[in-house]
């Protein structure tokens, strides 16, 4: 049923996933093959003007080869002609090879009988075509096909507008009718074959100036921008088809599904409606994560915040956000929609030199308002040859990329490894994130180097040969790749020296750690993890103590008998930068200690060398006084970088303490006093009712009304503050105290 609930998902929103497909016209009987991708085709033409067809619709988005095998009339011997073609998603391409084996090709895009914009079928485009042949004069034709043409119930290929313009002899009768031809055709990116049909550059040129001017149709996108959210109609299907599942979990299936599809884009309000159909805390956080990726305003976003019913969910959430936007280093421009990035990628392929594509795209890329997706840039990129110049309008469109992260789709733009690197490097420069983003080695080159140092026999030699290949600028590793290298060392310093070395040249930093089982030595991890957490993000996050280290230190510090000495040697083991514990094992460290005010200052001590903070929750028994444990909760999130925590009201014998001090209390203002110092105590925290209490034992409205709003940032569940209600007696009070809780709501956040 799931795999249902995707496959719908997919065909709702991204439109009927037709495979791209790729027709060969082959001409002439001297081409004896083809191969694509390998893949052989035998050409069986008998004449030199027979064809045969050949048409592949498997293929992927992409790449692909190609190889014509011809025979030589004067040898008899077979000669291969070998390039490339590339596959763009929801476009078809036609591949001619003519007689001679010269190869070109158009691509169209996907037109498919759905009611509008259907080409005549062939029976009726024969008709027509021998319609206006039976006329005598090329004006009489030109006017025959003038109305043909402004018909708009007639649609044509750009193959069958070429046909038939060609009819016409008269270069200026040609130009008015490409013109009216443009908007009925329904592969506008094939329209070169008219084009061609123009001799004079002027007219060409009048051509392309009279497209350019065109209005945009928007509705021909079909959400092909990166920023444009899903039509209402959609929409609506999506949320009927989600509304019709009657559990939550299939519920949260489909929108998982349809969220973290890269091609699926919608509003902030929109992505509230489906989230609002799943019913769990949890699993609206979820969704309400992964839907980040594909909104259109975000400035909007808080709106679906909103759904989280607890402010940790509402802040962690704020956070990612936060998180994302900064990770995700995309321009706020909106890439070009498909109709006008269409019209840009035909001009420029209309170019028949080099310097003139390669100036028309620079142009398109340095334009200013033009935006592109990484896969748009790509495109036009590719449609330059030279392979420097293709490296110079990469670093172009960087800047003007709406999905800066996806930039790596231009690699295969360059053959060349130092190319890449080079394109990486700009990346990295441009945006000085502090993270390398080479190419590795490829497997070849790697394995290379591996033998080479594996060959040498003497440590000095390997350790020569592999700190020389990392202090190369233009070398870059895998993690597991400098670990492999490094396994080659024997000595643990050295091997930690020059994963030192090595660190800036790894393309994958938040896999460091897979070297440090390469140190048998918690001090030397300690010490690998410090410089690559400090070198490549701030904060070095070490090993905890193996637990044959651990138990030798919990027995020196149980074996001392004063309280002070086991206080001095736990403070020493929290001090010392190269020993790193779990939670649990400071845990143990401190049950050791009797004191709970000692414990606490241990606790604070040690936390900078715990590994796995987000388990200090653990530690949090220790403390039998709610004071100490809203202190050590406080100071671990606040370290951290957390701006919540969980608060944890009085205990009820604590609560009860501070009672009965309070209604012991005698003399003028002596209770107002001493709760306005209970509530001022950072580390105190009740719950409504017992701050409604403890608030009853004055008797002043006036103080009462300052004691509430005093008490509204300690509460544990500020949400119930409608209880003090019915200890003020004037409706002005209670109006005051709700306007002071709208205003102060964030104490509570």
């Amino acid at each position: 049923m799931k795999k249902l609930f995707f496959l719908l998902c997919a065909c709702v929103v991204a439109g009927i996933a037709y495979s791209q497909t790729v027709t060969i016209n082959v001409t002439g009987n001297r081409n004896k093959q083809i191969a694509v991708d390998g893949r052989n085709y035998t050409i069986s033409n008998a004449t030199t003007l027979a064809e045969q067809e050949v048409v592949i619709s498997d293929l992927s988005i992409g790449q692909h080869t190609l190889q014509v095998t011809r025979s030589n009339i004067n040898n008899n011997r077979n000669s291969s002609v070998n390039t490339s073609f590339t596959l763009r998603e929801g476009y078809d391409l036609d591949i001619t090879i003519n007689s001679t084996g010269a190869v070109s090709m158009t691509e169209k895009k996907n037109v498919r009988n759905n009611g509008t914009g259907v080409a005549i079928s062939t029976a009726a485009f024969n008709k027509l075509l021998t319609a206006t042949r039976n006329k005598v004069s090329s004006a009489s034709r030109a006017a025959y096909l003038e109305n043909e043409f402004t018909n708009t119930n007639k649609r044509f290929t750009s193959k069958q507008a070429s046909q038939l313009i060609q009819l016409v002899n008269t270069e200026s009768l040609r130009l008015a009718l490409a013109k009216n031809a443009y908007t009925r055709v329904t592969d506008p990116a094939n329209f070169s074959l008219v084009r061609n049909l123009l001799n004079s550059t002027a007219n060409r040129n009048s051509l392309d100036s009279y497209i350019a001017r065109l209005p945009v149709d928007e509705d021909d996108d079909d959400n092909g921008n990166a920023y444009t959210p899903i039509s209402n109609q959609k929409f609506q299907t999506i949320y009927n088809e989600v509304l019709a599942e009657t559990n939550n979990s299939d519920r949260n299936y489909y929108l998982s599904n349809f969220f973290t599809k890269d091609f699926n884009y919608y509003t902030s309000a929109q992505a509230r409606q489906l989230i609002q159909l799943v019913s769990t805390e949890q699993e609206r956080f979820y969704l309400a994560k992964v839907a980040y990726r594909g909104i259109t305003d975000r400035q909007q976003y808080d709106q679906v915040v909103q759904l989280l019913n607890t402010n940790s969910n509402r802040t962690e959430l704020r956070t990612y956000i936060a998180s994302y936007d900064v990770n995700n280093n995309n321009n706020t421009g909106v890439a070009m929609t498909s109709t006008v990035f269409n019209k840009l990628y035909q001009s420029v392929s209309y170019q028949t030199s080099t310097t003139g594509r390669y100036n028309a795209v620079n142009t398109a890329l340095t334009t200013s308002d033009n935006y592109f997706t990484a896969s748009q840039a790509r495109q036009l990129i590719q449609l330059v040859n030279n392979e420097s110049n293709r490296l110079i309008l990469a670093k172009t469109a960087y800047k003007v990329l709406t999905d800066r992260t996806n930039y790596t789709v231009m690699n295969d733009l360059f053959t060349s490894q130092s190319n890449r690197n080079d394109l990486a490097d700009f990346v990295y420069s441009y945006n000085n994130t502090g993270t390398n983003t080479g190419m590795a080695m490829s497997n070849a080159e790697f394995n290379s180097l591996y033998s080479k140092v594996s060959a040498v026999s003497t440590t000095s030699s390997r350790y020569s040969l592999i700190n020389t290949a990392f202090l190369n600028s233009n070398n870059y590793f895998s993690a597991t790749q400098e670990r492999t290298l490094l396994m080659l060392i024997n000595s643990e310093s050295n091997r930690l020296e020059l994963a030192k070395t090595g660190y800036d040249n790894i393309v994958d930093k938040n896999n460091y750690t897979v070297m440090s089982d390469l140190f048998t030595s918690s001090s030397a991890r300690n010490e690998w993890a410090r410089y690559a957490g400090e070198y490549g993000s701030g904060t070095g996050a070490g090993v905890a103590m193996t637990t044959a280290e651990f138990n030798s230190l919990y027995n020196n510090v149980y074996a001392a008998w004063s309280a002070s000495s086991r206080y001095s040697l736990v403070q020493a083991a929290f001090e010392n930068s190269n020993n790193y514990f779990t939670a649990t094992q400071a845990r143990q460290l401190l049950l050791l200690i009797n004191s709970e005010s000692e414990r606490l200052s241990l606790a604070k001590i040690g936390y900078d060398n715990v590994v796995d903070r987000n388990n200090y929750a653990v530690m949090s028994d220790l403390f039998a006084s709610s004071t100490n444990r809203n202190e050590w909760v406080r100071y671990a999130n606040e370290y951290s970088g957390g701006g919540t925590w969980v608060k944890t009201p009085m205990t009820d014998t604590e609560f009860n303490s501070l009672y009965r001090n309070i209604q012991l209390t005698f003399g003028i203002g002596a209770k107002m006093s001493n709760l306005t110092n209970a509530f001022n105590v950072e580390t105190n925290y009740f719950t409504v009712a017992q701050a409604r209490q403890l608030i009853q034992l004055v008797s002043a409205e006036n103080n009462r009304l300052e004691l509430t709003k005093l008490v509204y940032g300690n509460l544990t569940d500020p949400a119930n503050y409608t209880q003090f209600y019915d200890i003020l007696a004037s409706q002005a009070s209670r109006d005051e105290l709700n306007t002071y809780v709208g205003s102060n709501a964030y104490l509570n956040n």
